[in-house]
């Protein structure tokens, strides 16, 4: 039977996507293959057509979506450093706290990608110096001061937020967040 033109790189698009809410929320080791075609809508075939295993797919996530809100921006600097500092807002809060399903991969995939094969770390590495390069180039300062800083707000973006989820919701989540906002927000002047 013959597809449309796209069909494919839709059911790519799709599984990728699903995959990607489904891997934020139950790691990489608590959906099967089976999960992962389901929640995308399509057959396991269709999965393995796309993908070769499972991990294709987490280094698929992490080619498409680590740092992908801050590193796509463009601009002068001051306005780059006005969308790095929206974009720390919207990182570091309870809102991405309770949704791990429509947050950043780094505080719900990091651990799995340092278990994962050299080459998805190596896609993670690519991706991670990426997001300190774009995030050191709106900072003020010397370059190697630049990035440090970079590294620091970075760490504590998917520390505090992984903290935060850990952590029953109450006073010290809430604070954890606030706390490390104010940190990170510092950092950039």
């Amino acid at each position: 039977m013959r597809y449309p033109p796209g069909q494919k790189a839709k059911a790519r698009e799709a599984i990728l996507q699903a995959g990607a809410r489904a891997l934020r929320v139950n790691g990489f080791n608590g959906i099967g293959v089976d999960g992962l075609a389901a929640a995308a809508g399509v057959t396991s075939g269709a999965f393995y057509s796309n993908f070769p295993n499972k991990e294709a797919l987490l280094e698929g996530v992490i080619e498409a979506c680590l740092g992908k809100s801050f590193i796509d921006s463009m601009g002068s600097v001051a306005e780059r450093r006005a969308l790095l500092r929206q974009w720390l807002h919207e990182y570091i809060s309870a809102y991405h706290r309770e949704n791990p399903a429509i947050g950043c991969v780094m505080p719900t995939l990091s651990a799995d990608v340092a278990r994962a094969s050299p080459a998805v770390r190596e896609t993670y590495q690519l991706k991670m110096t990426e997001l300190i390069r774009k995030v050191s180039t709106v900072l003020g300062g010397a370059e190697a001061d630049r990035e440090r800083r970079a590294w620091s707000i970075v760490a504590m973006m998917v520390g505090a937020i992984g903290i935060a989820r850990a952590m029953p919701d109450g006073d010290d989540s809430d604070r954890a967040i606030e706390h490390a906002l104010e940190t990170a927000l510092s950092l950039i002047d």
